[in-house]
């Protein structure tokens, strides 16, 4: 019983420091960033001819310029009778032999480029007017922002969770959805010769950062509604497949704080009626789980471009929180069976992780 009380307070000590270190970063990211010099942007957009050009048109930032890249004649063809504007461009992608499709369309948007900044987005997202003036304001090295579900409860709880990540400077990644680099960062870190050999754009581009000591910063005002995925549990363990590979360290210690977190959860309801307080304690981070659901919920709300309206009520991430903190574990642990992906028609075989040091 002593090693469950010895359990039960380290979750009790780990949920209170999850909730009060919250209210500090609130208060760090509380300020909007605010634009000092305009600088030419090219955003570059892989694209299956879905892209939501309405959105990326209508940003108030005057020095930019669109490039969006198609696998095919066929689709430039027809996305060229949809899109007639002068700021946007539309490639045929290059052909990479050992490279993913989204970084083979990445590097020949790049070498289209005319900016000074790149901007990387999906083109699935709908950004909001000041999406890109956020993140031009806030960047030093790197800006990078998230995505975010309005329909989907669960989907949008669990997204919630993985996004509040983003806001310690320890634990942040680029992600591809949305990252904006100065061009000669990108350049003087070699990242084009790297995304020639690899299979993901944004974990590549986060390893590079770090190791040379970038710096990427997280704009929770640029956070951009996404269309909703179709398979969500297959596509939440993808993410977590491709942390193991190029992130193995930081996905170790993600599943043993996880997994030994939700065994000490189920380890509480059985104890609990033997020793109410043992259980009590070992049951303490499920406990915080609700709380950081309201504070999640309720920073984003405050932070985000989007009307309040918009988004699901409170009350699914108070409930789901605990919820959403099982799944992250179920897809933690179902990726580590995960040896192929399907993505964007295509199947993609994970290689074996190498070793990794620590951010």
């Amino acid at each position: 019983m002593l090693f469950f009380l010895a359990t039960g307070m380290l979750n009790l000590a780990g949920g209170i420091l999850s909730v009060t270190s919250w209210i500090f970063i609130k208060k760090r990211y509380r300020k909007k960033p605010v634009l000092k010099k305009e600088r030419k942007v090219s955003i570059i957009i892989p694209s299956k001819g879905r892209i939501n050009i309405e959105n990326f048109e209508k940003q108030q930032y005057e020095d930019y310029e669109i490039i969006i890249v198609v696998d095919t004649p066929e689709e430039k063809e027809e996305l060229q009778k949809k899109i007639k504007r002068e700021r946007v461009r539309i490639e045929i992608s290059k052909k990479y032999g050992k490279c993913s499709g989204k970084n083979a369309a990445l590097l020949t948007g790049i070498e289209k480029a005319t900016g000074d900044i790149f901007v990387f987005a999906d083109d699935d997202i709908k950004p909001h007017p000041k999406w890109l003036y956020y993140l031009v304001a806030s960047l030093g090295d790197a800006a990078t922002t998230y995505r975010w579900y309005f329909k989907n409860p669960l989907l949008c709880v669990w997204n919630a969770a993985i996004a509040a990540v983003l806001f310690y400077k320890k634990f942040n990644f680029a992600w591809g959805g949305s990252t904006a680099i100065r061009k000669d960062v990108f350049e003087v870190n070699g990242v084009k010769d790297v995304w020639k050999k690899e299979l993901v754009d944004d974990l590549t581009l986060t390893k590079i950062l770090k190791k040379k000591g970038f710096e990427i910063r997280f704009v929770p005002q640029a956070i951009v509604e996404s269309e909703e995925e179709k398979e969500i549990f297959k596509w939440m363990t993808r993410q977590f497949a491709w942390v193991r590979h190029y992130f193995p360290f930081l996905w170790g210690v993600a599943i043993f704080f996880n997994l030994g977190m939700r065994a000490s959860n189920i380890a509480g309801i059985f104890i609990l009626f033997l020793n109410p307080v043992v259980g009590l304690l070992l049951l303490s981070s499920l406990l915080f789980d609700f709380i950081r659901g309201w504070q999640e919920y309720d920073t984003f709300v405050k932070l985000m471009e989007y009307e309040k309206e918009k988004f699901i009520s409170p009350i699914y991430h108070i409930l789901l929180r605990p919820i959403a903190s099982f799944l992250i574990s179920y897809n933690l642990l179902s990726s580590i069976f995960v040896k192929e992906v399907e993505w964007e028609g295509k199947n993609y075989f994970i290689p074996k992780a190498s070793p990794q040091r620590k951010f």
